[in-house]
């Protein structure tokens, strides 16, 4: 009657007790969620060094390089624009570090501007007065650049306005 809460003297446990020198799964799990946290921290940080890095070297290319400003303004919006798909990858990392979901929003808006940065790079390299006319591949490939960013744009809106949804109900 008093040993009805202690374990058995045949040396077994209760099933939800660890035995005596393991620290059982909820340990495990610990430790692996810990070293995942350190390894988004990492790659948060690297992302951070390089988003920094990246437009420490755009605008120092376009401060100090010469030639026509348009071949320096290029350089400048094309740096911006990775940085700027740099950062939305930290925010997310870190938003996911921090015991957030990870959110589609983020990717479509990384899309969308990886999108935008190639339509723009292609667009100015082509209004060069010195660049040789637009081919027809380069054509279609900004109508399929602008059709994908189009379709970004509403896949973001309806993942804003379903969320928006699910936040009401």
């Amino acid at each position: 009657m008093n040993g009805a809460n202690t374990p058995s003297s045949s040396g077994s446990s209760d099933a939800g007790t660890a035995l005596p020198g393991h620290d059982g799964p909820d340990a495990v799990i610990r430790l692996l969620v810990g070293l995942e946290h350190v390894l988004l921290y990492i790659v948060a940080f690297g992302l951070l060094v390089v988003g920094a890095a990246v437009l420490v070297s755009s605008t120092a290319s376009a401060i100090l390089q010469h030639g026509p400003w348009t071949g320096r303004l290029i350089t400048s919006v094309e740096g911006i624009l990775l940085f700027l798909i740099i950062m939305e990858i930290f925010i997310t990392i870190l938003t996911h570090a921090r015991g957030g979901r990870i959110q589609l929003e983020f990717f479509i808006v990384i899309g969308v501007i990886a999108l935008v940065r190639h339509i723009l790079s292609v667009v100015v390299r082509l209004t060069i007065p010195t660049s040789p006319p637009a081919s027809r591949p380069q054509l279609w490939d900004l109508a399929v650049d602008a059709g994908a960013a189009f379709v970004l744009v509403v896949a973001l809106a309806i993942a804003r306005w379903s969320a928006r949804r699910t936040d009401v109900a």
